[in-house]
């Protein structure tokens, strides 16, 4: 990166530094899950636990990457990103709670005492749901949805070698989850290229206003689509709802455990970053298409259009409510749902 108030481009090493980061997270995504997996501690008929260490790696390689980002891009050369720091953190954590969520549970399968899959069984009864599949498949498949990301960001970053490097980059370290390297990402993309001097646009700097072009604000749009398909819906969205029930099975099995409170922690992260990225995603499509006293107008109209997925997001903040008021802390579409184990 240029040295100075402002970024000019971003330089190579830093890029590289990001692509050895991707590699790190697709690691040490599998390195918790199968780790969680092998060290369940079985606990009773519930959910079983995973080591308190595993928990605690997550946190900290969270606080590794917001560090990348301050040492690539320090927030007080740029307006409005030291926020973004916090949700890198948030973002990496999210992605080690998903990874010991899906242990424990493909974990509890082999656990003699447990009957999480004998419950699993009689929820999908009651199910309008017209499928059967067992537990550990299914947190086996929302955990490989979660990897989608990672996989779009292996190809964006590996091909960023050529005169699309910009926008590969962006579109990247968004799917990373590196939130301040990747709205800076997208402000190079933003930024008509021929508005500095030289050629070369600044970003960040004070009393320099960039330039959006149409083309670039459509890449943008499209970019803020994937986003919300692969990193909010087949993630966040599909562990919100799996890991609600299986928190509600677990409570109705054998109560509060510290298996279930860690299970909690994880459900509460995936709701409050759904709702992150769907209002972000949003309004990013919003104001990509429209000016800006315009954008509540767009802004229904996108709700109305994601209308069966703004249901789906409802319904996972109702199944966690009902967690806290159902006697088996369980929702159908009916009403609180009743099990007999």
């Amino acid at each position: 990166l240029s040295v100075g108030c402002c970024r000019s481009v971003m330089d190579p090493r830093p890029r590289g530094l990001l692509r050895w980061w991707l590699h790190g997270l697709v690691a040490f995504s599998c390195f918790l899950m199968l780790t969680a997996v092998a060290t369940v501690e079985c606990n009773g008929q519930g959910l079983g636990e995973t080591p308190s260490f595993l928990l605690v790696l997550a946190i900290a390689v969270g606080i590794a990457a917001t560090f990348t980002e301050v040492w690539v891009a320090p927030p007080e050369c740029s307006d409005g990103r030291c926020a973004s720091l916090f949700l890198t953190w948030l973002n990496i954590l999210d992605v080690g709670t998903d990874c010991l969520s899906a242990g424990a549970i493909i974990g509890s399968h082999w656990c003699e005492d447990s009957k999480l899959d004998e419950a699993w069984k009689q929820v999908l009864d009651q199910s309008v749901l017209p499928f059967q599949m067992s537990l550990w498949l299914v947190a086996a498949l929302a955990w490989a949805a979660g990897g989608i990301q990672l996989l779009l960001a292996f190809k964006m970053l590996l091909l960023a070698d050529d005169d699309q490097a910009d926008l590969r980059f962006a579109v990247g370290t968004d799917m990373m989850g590196f939130e301040t390297l990747a709205a800076m990402e997208w402000e190079l993309v933003n930024t008509d290229q021929d508005g500095g001097p030289d050629g070369v646009s600044d970003i960040g700097c004070p009393g320099d206003a960039a330039t959006p072009t149409p083309a670039a604000e459509e890449k943008k749009a499209l970019g803020a689509g994937r986003k919300f398909v692969l990193r909010v819906l087949t993630e966040n969205l599909i562990q919100a709802h799996l890991q609600t029930t299986v928190l509600g099975l677990s409570l109705a099995l054998g109560g509060w455990t510290p298996a279930s409170r860690k299970m909690l922690v994880s459900v509460v992260l995936s709701l409050v970053l759904l709702l992150w990225k769907t209002h972000g995603g949003l309004v990013t499509m919003a104001t990509s298409k429209e000016a800006p006293e315009d954008l509540g107008i767009m802004y229904c109209v996108l709700c109305g259009l994601f209308s069966p997925y703004i249901v789906c997001i409802v319904y996972a903040i109702a199944k966690m409510v009902a967690i806290f008021t159902c006697p088996d802390h369980l929702l159908n579409v009916t009403g609180c749902a009743e099990v007999d184990f």
